[in-house]
């Protein structure tokens, strides 16, 4: 239920990598106090010394966890069939671990410095911005989309807060769209404007009125970056770049809709066409509007999330916003377990994106209350089925570990 990108255009649920959601007694509904908790820290306050940490009620020594946390990600991806996972955990300020696993493509050991498409693990930075913009009174996010775009379907009652949360109605360009996958298919290394995704999407007809379920669609986010950018009159790259990649020196991180990749590069593989092939060169321009398609390291995203996560970059009333459950009890919601906010999902108390996009497959995630950040972004050997988020089960099962009270 997160904004997931895949291999296939369309929108694969989380139950490959993230089955079995464990709910604490206090459950998702508590996530927004959870938030605001005060940070670092952990829920039960246990001071462990310089050497060891609280996992959950018992002091683990740094140097043990790290041999676990080592050992699961190397066992899970064996026993998945993955080619390669990047894999960086951190409690506070220190890396508890950052390396990677298997093999980029023949005779090239996976790295944490090698690059990858993050997918929509950005998109929390663009309802960041939204919410910033909205601290400072340059707009609100009940403001409809007819301010901007009038003749955009149902502009007069769709809002931003429908947009960032994916409940505005708008089907996707991408997802259960047979018109744009047959255009894909035929030719993965195309390169698509904003303007051509968006008429593939009002090209359908709506999911819902305005509010009436919840239906993941990037075409909310090229929206809203039209807007962003109408309301700033700068351009979605400056604004991430000026706001985000120079403040929280993400110095690994490109802005480009273009299929190249920084070298150290990752190495990516499909088998969304039938064989098994690489993928890293295929286009990324139809993921999500111009601005937000990048490509990072898993040191940079580790620095997202808990910027993010901390709520340092906006307000305390904007951090309850971004965490708000907008889309229960909507037809189509993800399950009780989880919620979907403002362009991020909310679980137990962990804030996570567990993107797929041409082969890459992702999950980042942050716990405030014990400031845990989790990144791991991996890719699938000939014999795992497409979209299988070895990824998510990796973040599982160290959750499970260092947050036994508290798993994602």
């Amino acid at each position: 239920m997160t904004a997931l990108l895949t291999g296939r255009p369309g929108r694969r649920g989380l139950a490959a990598g993230l089955t079995g959601l464990a709910v604490h007694p206090a459950g998702v509904v508590s996530a927004m106090a959870l938030i605001l908790a005060v940070l670092p820290g952990t829920a039960s306050g246990k001071d462990c010394g310089s050497r060891a940490f609280d996992r959950g009620g018992t002091c683990t020594t740094f140097r043990a966890a790290v041999q676990q946390v080592d050992e699961i990600a190397r066992t899970v991806l064996v026993a998945e069939g993955g080619k390669a996972a990047l894999v960086r955990v951190q409690i506070g300020k220190r890396t508890l671990l950052s390396r990677g696993y298997g093999e980029s493509m023949e005779g090239v050991p996976a790295s944490p410095r090698m690059h990858f498409r993050p997918g929509s693990m950005v998109l929390p930075l663009m309802t960041t911005l939204l919410l910033q913009l909205q601290d400072a009174r340059q707009l609100s996010l009940d403001d409809t989309v007819a301010r901007w775009f009038r003749r955009y379907p149902n502009a007069d009652r769709v809002t931003l807060r429908m947009l960032a949360s994916s409940t505005s109605g708008y089907w996707d360009y991408a997802q259960q769209n047979e018109p744009f996958q047959k255009v894909f298919q035929a030719d993965v290394f195309r390169h698509w404007s904003d303007d051509e995704l968006l008429r593939y999407a009002f090209a359908q007809p709506l999911a819902c009125e305005p509010g009436a379920c919840f239906h993941y669609a990037h075409t909310n986010f090229v929206v809203l970056g039209r807007i962003l950018e109408k309301v700033t009159g700068q351009s979605v790259t400056s604004l991430m770049q000026r706001r985000f990649l120079g403040p929280l020196r993400l110095r690994n991180t490109r802005i480009s809709k273009r299929p190249a990749i920084p070298a150290p590069a990752l190495h990516a593989y499909s088998t969304d066409r039938g064989a098994y092939e690489d993928s890293t060169s295929w286009s990324p321009s139809w993921s999500v509007g111009v601005g937000m398609v990048m490509t990072s390291t898993v040191s940079d995203m580790i620095k997202v999330i808990r910027a993010i996560g901390s709520g340092r970059l906006f307000s305390r009333s904007a951090r309850r916003q971004m965490a708000a459950a907008l889309s229960r009890g909507l037809p189509g919601a993800p399950p009780p377990t989880l919620d979907y906010g403002l362009g991020i999902d909310v679980a137990n108390g962990w804030l996570f994106q567990n993107p797929q996009a041409n082969g890459y497959i992702g999950l980042l995630a942050y716990l405030p209350p014990r400031d845990i950040a989790i990144v791991v972004e991996n890719t699938n050997g000939p014999g795992v089925p497409e979209g299988r988020a070895i990824a998510g089960v990796i973040a599982k099962k160290i959750t499970q570990y260092l947050a036994p009270d508290r798993p994602l």
